[in-house]
């Protein structure tokens, strides 16, 4: 009995002192050398700025600011970085790579992705058809994601906060119920 506890403990021990190493191996996710976990808007405006970005919308009045990215990764048109609204934190970064009929599009992607992170966590889809997605867990509840529709070979590089991205989605959820109730109220004499 005590034999069985010993290895049990020693086991424990052995997998819960291996946990502070993994951790510390992951480098936070960045996008143009800033953390994005927990960066804010203002923070990160001046950072995509200074990046070569051109704003095309930067309104605090909307959840999404969105830029030119053309000239500053090769192959993107568009860039999208999203807040939560309460706290003006990060949530999503997207990289827009247009493609028309270039079905190897999302391939090229996800193999340059690779080259700096490594194989995805995940994967599904068949390059030659159909949707494809590809998933890097970057820790912290950070996720590096690409993705493709179909027919629309326009293929997406999302960077994401999960619960801040939650947030954000939520307050865009809430905003949406918001105004049909307003509408609803606005045209209820009429029925």
């Amino acid at each position: 009995m005590q034999r069985r506890s010993f290895i049990a403990a020693t086991a424990a021990a052995i997998v819960f002192s291996a946990l502070p190493a993994l951790a510390a191996d992951q480098k936070p996710l960045e996008l143009f050398g800033v953390t994005l976990k927990g960066a804010t808007r203002d923070q990160l405006r001046q950072v995509f700025k200074q990046n070569g970005l051109r704003a095309t919308r930067e309104e605090n009045n909307y959840w999404v600011d969105t830029y030119d990215a053309q000239g500053v990764l090769e192959g993107a048109s568009e860039f999208k970085a999203g807040y939560v609204s309460a706290s003006g934190k990060f949530a999503y970064a997207e990289y827009t790579f247009s493609g028309f009929m270039d079905t190897q599009l999302v391939a090229k992607v996800i193999n340059m992705v690779a080259t700096k992170y490594g194989r995805p966590s995940s994967q599904s889809g068949n390059y030659g058809l159909g949707q494809v997605t590809a998933k890097w867990n970057m820790g912290q509840g950070m996720q590096i994601e690409v993705s493709r529709g179909w027919p629309d070979t326009t293929t997406y590089l999302s960077f994401i906060d999960s619960s801040a991205n939650s947030q954000m989605r939520a307050e865009i959820d809430a905003e949406k119920k918001a105004q049909v109730t307003q509408k609803a109220k606005a045209q209820s004499k009429a029925f």
